[in-house]
């Protein structure tokens, strides 16, 4: 074991090595790491005040001490014991507090001090806050004191502290009677700070503290000195960015307007006289300080919407500053008063504000302009088909777009639609000019295309002139990328004005021959749209124009041929089945595709690169179209999947050691299924022998995936219970064969994930099938040997399976013929294994698991609280005891009370366990950590 000095001496070589900029990546990973696990140490305690307390070290040694004892004080303090070792180090702590004066140790033990105090305040340090005060009122400490008392108040806020909540809000709540008293020292400093503009800056920052935390009175509020320093502050340079920080915050603090009605009444003059303030910044080109006046005034305006509604000469002037505001060239500025106005038009258009919306309808009517201001893109975007480009202000367009949205509610859409349309007259007037300056015309037609869902289908004053419009736009990518997805939006007006329908389409289809891919993409979206819209119309009318186009479209890329054969699938889901159109269509869109696939299939080479894609492609495309096929057509669709059925089976065979293609041919068999219904019953026992047969050599996960689609479809069927058995045992076993250990779960996450899934399946629908078999304890027992797996769809569903298995299993009396056998295997195993599954997943919250893996844990912890009683009780003490100790926030033993309290209460249990889970899970892993 080392001694004192030689652990002193390791910390500061470690230290030295992890900051000298010669140091290897190599050498310095492996004393970070060094420095990490001292940290843990109890003897890090002494190491760090020892160094604290020794002259002539450097600044990296002191900071590096200085971090490990506020550390320790955060999460360590339950080491000390004694009350006698509480107050020596809080002795110490003060000593190198003043000790120390660079700012980045002083704030480090500033949070020392304050951690200190929250942890002591309530027992052995009542004192603590005019003790602070004393110690370091004057002199060269000052800094230091305001630095503690700007973030006492926070730490006692702030969830990471790892104290108990009641320690936290103790602490606030004895702070919080000292409020007024920290006021007056903070005006003390104000007073004597003279030109000191540093000094100031921090007595704001910590009076802003006090009002975010602290407990002011209405009264102390409005008299105290601090408050009328902040007015003149914000007219001072050097300080206007806190003192704007600090009337957000008084704003926010005053929010209840009757209770602080005297303060509100200062406030509100002060804040709308900086509108001269934010004049010169916007002449001055000064974004920053527009943005920072822009949250104050928008901030206003939220908080104190009942004097908004009122109307009053401020509320006018406030309104009007919020519209400049939304005005600003910057976006990022515009963009702030949006939740604003969100709120303000929630309030005018509810009830019981009736009389004043009109009041209102200008202020929103004016704001039009404005939001089709902040949708333009800027003249800088000269090309449309840079997504990246044009993607960096997509935020701005949709968050603009929902305030129009917004806007409707007040003034009505026919307003919006009027106004929408005398804007795109001049700005196409404008292009006409110059067809460099699309940018308005474009922004335009995003507003008409923001506001399509308001629009009524019946709409006949300004749409008709717009759907007539916008075949003039083809020679511009970007107007005809947005005037194309018009056409997508207004799917149901359309429906409504048939007359539309030829020459849209013929606009849309004209786009997918664009050189642009974002034009072509949006071509693709709204014919399918249009066909969703408009499918009795295009079935009627228009069926051999959209074959057609679906004939060509085999140069598209995946995504906008998906488009067009969900598209074209939709309107053949129009057409009758009595003369068999419905089967002739969904022929029709089969038949290429087959085509392709059985090329592949009778290629006696292996498949080019691009004849692989080929192949790809057809099988999604036949999924898509499987996808959204009707119920109506369930016998037509295991027609077609019976004739697709060699295609696919040869396919398979061809490409057996191939995943992807295995995974789509898969997903064909998956829609298949759901499309055919019931009428998959001449197919089941073939696919699921065929599958069964190739598993072995090929384990495939999306084979398994479809075993859980049948067992989901034909799980209740008494005629398939032997062949989902015998499906059931073979998968199962092969499963685990390919599952065989720790290391198998994480190198194959996708098995696991499915493999998993289908046990859950079987559980539920089929039960009878699972505890029937005593293949279910090894199918456990894989589960358990694969219980640290940190893929997040592997995780999830292998605590779905567990849960699952003890849910059903202990209801399985009631729901089996064979129950009270269920029941015992249920039990047999949880006795096993019980113990084995609690200390995985106390393990797994603990330190195994990423910590956004424990929500999956919670499901698993409450089905063995409720089922399983007072042995999962036993089971979780045993796993407990080989977790180290906590202390705060949750110990050991307030994680079990918590645990197995309010469990007749589902709903409550689940929230209150993973709250407490997570409780915990902070505390192990700090302590560990």
């Amino acid at each position: 074991m080392s001694t004192p000095q030689e652990t002193l001496a390791g910390v500061l070589e470690a230290v030295k090595a992890l900051f000298s900029d010669g140091t290897t990546e190599v050498v310095r990973k492996k004393a970070n790491q060094w420095l990490l696990n001292f940290k843990k140490e109890k003897k890090a305690w002494s190491v760090a005040n020892t160094m604290l307390s020794t002259p002539g070290l450097s600044d990296n040694a002191y900071y590096f001490a200085a971090y490990t004892l506020r550390r320790k004080i955060q999460y360590d303090f339950a080491d000390l014991q004694d009350q006698a070792d509480r107050f020596k180090l809080r002795n110490a702590v003060f000593e190198h507090a003043k000790r120390h004066p660079a700012k980045t140790i002083r704030m480090q033990l500033a949070l020392a001090v304050s951690g200190l105090a929250i942890l002591m305040v309530g027992t052995d340090w009542p004192t603590a806050l005019a003790d602070i005060v004393k110690a370091f009122k004057t002199g060269e400490t000052a800094f230091l004191l305001l630095d503690i008392l700007t973030v006492l108040p926070e730490e006692c806020d702030n969830n990471k502290f790892a104290a108990r909540r009641s320690v936290r809000e103790r602490a606030a709540d004895v702070f919080a009677r000292d409020t007024e008293n920290v006021l007056k020292i903070l005006t003390t400093y104000m007073k004597s700070a003279g030109s000191n503009s540093a000094l100031q800056r921090m007595v704001f920052k910590c009076f802003l503290s006090w009002v975010r935390y602290g407990e002011i009175t209405p009264e102390a509020l409005v008299n105290d000195p601090l408050f009328q320093y902040t007015f003149q502050a914000v007219r001072q340079e050097e300080l206007f960015e806190i003192s704007v920080e600090v009337l957000s915050e008084l704003v926010l603090h005053t929010e209840e307007m009757k209770k602080y009605s005297a303060a509100v009444r200062v406030l509100v003059p002060h804040i709308l006289s900086l509108s001269g303030k934010y004049d010169q910044a916007l002449a001055e080109d000064d974004s920053e300080s527009c943005k920072a006046l822009t949250r104050l005034f928008s901030e206003t305006g939220e908080r104190y919407m009942p004097m908004v509604l009122e109307g009053r000469d401020e509320a006018v002037k406030l309104v009007t500053m919020l519209l400049k505001c939304t005005s600003h060239p910057d976006k990022d500025v515009a963009s702030i008063p949006f939740n604003f106005w969100y709120n303000l038009s929630r309030e005018v258009t509810h009830q019981r504000n009736q009389k004043v919306r009109p009041m209102f309808e200008k202020p929103f009517l004016m704001l039009i302009p404005r939001l089709k201001g902040i949708m333009e893109y800027p003249p800088k975007v000269k090309q449309f088909n840079d997504a990246k480009e044009i993607g960096d202000y997509k935020r701005y367009r949709y968050l603009a777009a929902d305030v129009l949205v917004d806007t409707v509610g007040v003034i009505g859409i026919g307003t919006v639609l009027k106004n929408l349309r005398i804007a795109i007259e001049k700005e196409w007037t404008e292009y006409q000019r110059d067809r460099s300056r699309w940018h308005g015309v474009e922004a335009c037609l995003y507003c008409f295309r923001s506001v399509a869902r308001r629009v009524s289908p019946d709409e006949n004053e300004v749409l008709p002139e717009i759907m007539k419009f916008l075949p003039q736009v083809s020679d511009n990518s970007a107007l005809r990328y947005t005037g194309t997805l018009i056409v997508g939006r207004f799917n149901d007006w359309i429906n409504r004005h048939p007359q539309f329908i030829a020459p849209l389409m013929q606009f849309v289809v004209a786009g997918l021959e664009n050189e642009v891919p974002l034009v072509v993409s949006s071509a693709a979206f709204a014919f399918n749209y249009v066909c969703l819209g408009c499918a009795d119309h295009l079935a009627g009318n228009f069926l051999k124009a959209l074959f057609d186009v679906y004939s060509k479209s085999e140069r598209l890329r995946l995504p906008e041929r998906k488009e067009i054969v969900e598209g074209l699938a939709n309107v053949v889901a129009r057409l009758p089945l009595e003369n068999k159109k419905y089967l002739q269509g969904l022929t029709e869109i089969m038949t290429p595709l087959a085509k392709v696939l059985r090329a592949g299939v009778e290629s006696k080479e292996s498949l080019s690169e691009d004849k692989r894609d080929k192949v790809c492609q057809s099988l999604d495309l036949i999924a898509q179209a499987f996808m959204i096929l009707p119920e109506k057509g369930a016998a037509q669709a295991s027609e077609i999947l019976l004739k697709l059925r060699p295609i696919l089976d040869g396919t398979m065979d061809k490409h057996l050691k191939d995943d992807q293609i295995m995974e789509k041919v898969c997903r064909c068999w998956k829609y298949g299924i759901r499309a055919s219904r019931l009428y998959f019953k001449p197919m089941i026992i073939p696919l699921l022998t065929k599958l069964s047969k190739l598993f072995p050599k090929y384990p495939h996960s999306a084979f398994l995936y479809i075993v859980c689609v049948c067992v989901n479809e034909f799980g209740t069927h008494p005629d398939y219970q032997n062949l989902l058995a015998q499906a059931y045992t073979m998968f199962s076993k092969h499963g685990m064969v390919k599952l065989s250990g720790p290391r198998a779960f994480q190198e194959h996450p996708d098995v696991v994930g499915d493999f998993f899934d289908m046990q859950k399946r079987y559980i539920k629908n089929c039960p009878n099938i699972v505890f029937g078999s005593e293949l279910i304890v090894d199918v456990f027992k894989c589960a358990l040997s694969g219980i640290g797996v940190e893929h997040k769809d592997a995780c999830s569903m292998l605590m779905k399976f567990f849960a699952t298995f003890i849910t059903v299993g202990c209801s399985a009396t009631s729901r089996l013929p064979n129950g009270e056998q269920a029941v015992a295997l249920m039990k047999k195993i949880m006795a096993q294994f019980g113990p084995d599954l609690t200390r995985g997943v106390i393990e797994g919250i603990a330190f195994r698991l990423p910590f956004s893996r424990i929500q999956f844990c919670v499901e698993v912890i409450e089905s063995l609280i409720r089922h399983c009683g007072s042995a999962a009780q036993v089971w979780f003490q045993k796993a407990l005891s080989a977790i180290p100790q906590t202390e705060h926030p949750i110990t050991h033993q307030q994680f079990l009370i918590a645990l197995f309290k309010n469990t007749s209460q589902e709903h409550k249990s689940l929230r209150s366990i993973k709250e407490t889970i997570k409780e915990f899970a902070s505390a192990v892993r700090a302590k560990i950590h």
